[in-house]
Formats: structure tokens, sequence, C-alpha cells
């Protein structure tokens, strides 16, 4: 379905409900400019973690590349010390 962008301006809950069912074009002085695709909530949460962990192969890749596991240590233990205070 097309639509366009003043239209959905005006009307946003109904084309996010509508994109459930079927991808939404939206279409700003009649060129197709954005799509609206339904959301696979599924995957999304398989992807972050999954429900149960059974193995540790399973959780790489839910610490952004940044980050060592040296430093999420040094952070727990840092507010854990900071909370003993309090």
């Amino acid at each position: 379905m097309q639509v366009a962008l003043s239209d959905l301006k005006v009307n946003v809950e109904k084309y996010v409900e509508l994109a459930d069912v079927e991808d939404i074009i939206i279409t700003k002085s009649g060129k197709p400019t954005a799509k609206i695709v339904s959301f696979d909530h599924a995957a999304w949460r398989e992807r972050i973690i999954p429900e149960k962990v059974t193995d540790i192969s399973q959780l790489f890749g839910t610490l952004p590349d940044d980050i060592s596991l040296d430093d999420v240590r040094m952070e727990r233990l840092s507010n854990r010390k900071a909370s003993l205070f309090l």
C-alpha cells in the first residue's frame, strides 16, 4: 500500500496498525521515500538473549564490541563497593 507523507502525519496510528498486515510505502511528492514493515518480535528476542542459556556461546555478541569482560567485571566490583558505603 502507498500513502502520502501528509496523510501518514494525520493518521500515524492507522498505518502503524496496518503495517502488521502489509508493508506501507510512504511517498513524498509522489515518489517512494520510506517503508513501514511489520516488526518480528520473536526473532528480536532470540537475537538479543535466549530465554534459557544452555551454552556460554549463546551470550557472545550481547556486549558491545568496545567493552571487554574485564571492563564489565571492574564495573560490577566498583558498583558493589560503592553500595557497601551507602
